[in-house]
């Protein structure tokens, strides 16, 4: 057999070569390509073109007016609602229901922290957020606010124990009572005290509320309460008829209204009965 020559061995095994694919580089990063200033510039002029309708507020409006999802991440319909209607909706809708019971204004499922950040107006999402922080804290078992005027700090309490004190401000208060500590007194000690003091409270606004709605029959000195009807009152034990007001005896009426004292509405010293 005869021999190959060296060159065209050479040339053969450089096309051979050249005709098998080149293997893929491990090292070089995969590009994506991003859209051109250019071709965003064509989108927005293309959404600014492109309009429908808000089923809210029923103008027709271009494409750039509507979000860019429905309102919830669970939503399954289109995108109906301009942007302008879904904050007004949720503005309106966060005033007159519980902060976390906000629905999507085309269906029934809740709107989420997510939605609420990136749909709500700015001051409703940062009053949603404080609500929101706070649910979440006082989910936790056993978690304490304090209650010291002019702190917002919290933190867990361990179970069974009464007193608290913050970790923040140093104050102290009883969780039971939810009052300032009750220094020098156990919980039951402080129940007794109070119910005590409660109750001469209560006596003494009855006493009160005694005086205000009843008065003394001036015949057997009985209290007499008035729920109704006109001045001119009739004790039911001693038949004694008097006026409510001044207390003036109705058995002297023929002495016609003078027989009422200065201050009562029947009072009138020209009047004389004929």
């Amino acid at each position: 057999m005869a021999d190959v020559p060296n060159t065209i061995r050479s040339r053969t095994h450089q096309a051979e070569v050249s005709q098998q694919p080149r293997a893929k580089s491990k090292s070089a990063p995969k590009q994506h390509l991003l859209p051109s200033s250019a071709g965003r510039k064509r989108t927005r002029q293309t959404h600014q073109r492109e309009k429908k309708d808000c089923i809210i507020c029923a103008d027709t409006r271009s494409l750039h007016r509507f979000p860019n999802r429905p309102p919830t991440t669970q939503c399954q319909h289109d995108i109906d609602v301009c942007r302008r209607c879904l904050r007004t909706w949720i503005q309106s809708e966060f005033e007159v229901k519980i902060w976390d019971e906000i629905n999507c204004p085309i269906c029934p499922i809740r709107m989420q922290h997510e939605d609420m950040r990136e749909f709500a107006p700015s001051a409703v999402f940062r009053r949603y957020d404080k609500l929101s922080t706070r649910a979440a804290f006082e989910a936790i078992p056993g978690f304490t606010w304090c209650i010291t005027k002019g702190c917002k700090s919290g933190q867990e309490q361990p179970p069974g124990t009464a007193k608290f004190r913050c970790l923040a401000c140093k104050k102290a208060h009883c969780v039971e009572h939810n009052v300032p500590w009750h220094k020098k007194e156990t919980c039951k000690e402080y129940d007794y005290r109070t119910n005590k003091k409660l109750k001469k409270a209560e006596e003494v606004a009855s006493k009160k509320l005694i005086l205000e709605t009843t008065k003394k029959c001036p015949g057997c000195k009985r209290n007499i309460e008035r729920s109704y009807g006109c001045d001119h009152m009739t004790c039911s034990k001693c038949k004694h008829e008097f006026c409510w007001q001044c207390l003036a005896p109705y058995a002297q009426k023929f002495r016609g209204r003078v027989i009422h004292r200065v201050g009562c509405d029947h009072f009138n010293p020209d009047w004389i009965p004929d």
